[in-house]
């Protein structure tokens, strides 16, 4: 279920990981929630709406910057910069399931990224 975006200001990086954090804990029992499918792909991550057509948003693999899952409160998120916009902010995408889909969630994507970087680089494997 999607739970919603926020920004994430400009700080520096360890100041935007507690931002981060801090915000994942005071949305942990936010009660809007919207189901949605989440599709991964060596392209990047695109979001449906609950009939698995609509679609809500889109995200190439080349501007998701970071991603994380918390078992504790069942949340699956990760961090994106909008398109053709390379200065600008940074928007967290919170999501929930049960616990151990949003680690597969958070696994999914980190698997896209490893793949991604395979076929661009076919002399590391």
């Amino acid at each position: 279920q999607y739970v919603g975006s926020f920004v994430l200001e400009d700080l520096d990086l360890e100041q935007q990981a507690g931002h981060l954090e801090e915000q994942l804990r005071m949305l942990k029992d936010c009660p809007r929630r919207r189901p949605v499918v989440l599709r991964f792909s060596l392209q990047g991550l695109k979001v449906y709406g609950a009939d698995g057509e609509t679609l809500l948003m889109a995200h190439a693999l080349r501007r998701i910057l970071y991603s994380t899952w918390r078992s504790a409160s069942s949340q699956f998120a990760f961090v994106a910069r909008n398109p053709h916009s390379p200065h600008s902010p940074l928007f967290c995408h919170l999501f929930v399931g049960p616990p151990g889909e949003v680690q597969t969630l958070h696994l999914l994507l980190c698997r896209s990224f490893q793949l991604c970087y395979l076929l661009a680089h076919p002399e590391v494997q």
